[in-house]
Formats: C-alpha cells, sequence, structure tokens
C-alpha cells in the first residue's frame, strides 16, 4: 500500500510535513525526511474530522491517535504566511480516502468521529457568552443610562457574541461510519470531501 504524499504546515510555529499511507502504516515526516510519526494502522484508536480556521476562510483537518495517545494532524490546506493558506486538496482528499479504506478491517477499534472537541467548543461558548455581556452592558451603560449614541454601536457587538454562543453550543463531536469516505463513495471530485459543519 502507497499513496500520494500530502503536504501540510499547521501554522507559523510548525514545521512542513509530508504524509502518506505505506503497507500497514500512516507516516508523517518533515521535508527532510526527518521521522515525525509512524503509526501502525492496527495501532489506531481514534480518527477525528474537524472544520478549523485557515486565514479567512476554513479547512478540513484530520487527527489521528494511537493507542500510546500520539497525535498526528494534517489538513486540507497548508499555511503559507500569517492570513495565507494554500489548498491541497487533491493530495488530501486521497489521503482522507485511503486510509478510511486501510482501517475499515480495523473498524471495530477505531472510533470516527465528525465535529470539534468538548473543551474547544465550550471555551468559544463562553468566550461569545462574555462577548454577549459586555456589549450588553456596556450599551446599557452608555445608551440607556448616558443616553449617548455612541452606545448604538454596541448592538452588533452584543449580536456577534450571541451568534458565537450559538454556532459554538457545547456539543460533542458525533460518529460517523468511515464507510462515507471509502472513494467509490465520494461525491462530486471537484469537491473536499469533509465533515458535515465544514461549510
Amino acid at each position: 500500500m502507497s499513496s500520494v504524499r500530502h503536504p501540510d504546515r499547521r501554522n507559523l510555529g510548525t514545521k512542513p510535513t509530508f504524509t502518506w499511507l505505506e503497507e500497514g502504516a500512516l507516516v508523517q515526516t518533515l521535508e527532510d525526511g526527518s521521522p515525525v510519526h509512524h503509526f501502525a494502522l492496527e495501532d489506531i484508536r481514534h480518527v477525528r474530522l474537524a472544520a478549523e480556521m485557515a486565514g479567512q476562510t476554513s479547512q478540513v483537518v484530520l487527527r489521528v491517535t494511537n493507542s500510546a495517545g500520539d497525535e498526528m494532524v494534517f489538513g486540507s490546506m497548508t499555511f503559507v504566511s500569517p492570513g495565507v493558506f494554500r489548498g491541497e486538496y487533491e493530495t488530501f482528499r486521497a489521503l482522507l480516502t485511503g486510509l478510511h479504506e486501510a482501517l475499515l478491517p480495523y473498524r471495530e477499534q477505531v472510533e470516527f468521529v465528525e465535529g470539534q472537541s468538548m473543551a474547544f467548543m465550550i471555551t468559544m461558548f463562553v468566550l461569545g457568552g462574555l462577548i454577549t455581556l459586555m456589549g450588553a452592558v456596556f450599551f446599557v451603560v452608555l445608551f440607556l443610562m448616558q443616553e449617548n449614541a455612541y452606545g448604538l454601536f454596541l448592538i452588533p457587538v452584543t449580536l456577534m457574541g450571541g451568534g458565537l454562543m450559538r454556532m459554538f453550543w457545547p456539543r460533542g463531536p458525533q460518529p460517523y461510519d468511515p464507510e462515507k469516505y471509502r472513494p467509490e463513495n465520494q461525491f462530486d471530485k471537484a469537491e473536499t470531501p469533509g465533515p458535515s459543519d465544514a461549510a
């Protein structure tokens, strides 16, 4: 088993990597070939797909965890410079579908889930709550108590905080069937496979 090498760089603080499938393993190295991770397929225990920010847009990120608790991460877009990401959709699609097909014999021991972690959801929900609270308090103080028209500018801030709370209402990742990402089950090849909340 072999696959194309998927290039990736998560952020400014990480080095570029290549990730690919070889016989019985998922492998990740640095550009110079230095090993980063080597996960035997039979040791993989958790696969999580989630939509994450990539500059002004979002990308699909796959997080794979083995029985020792080590995590391998790669996404559909790679960091170029602050705020700038380049799409690597073809190699990501090939690796994503190839990995799911390779893991089918081990599906009983692997947890496949889509969505952000509960800790991230709670953090963003709390942040949204703080923004809503601050916006509402300053609106009351400026507009209602001091009769200052600048208080009206706090209405969009309050609504933005409420929107964050709604978007990140705490809910754990949802399980999915790995058959969904087998190559023959994929939809239009122009699209990038990813979690249902990627849009």
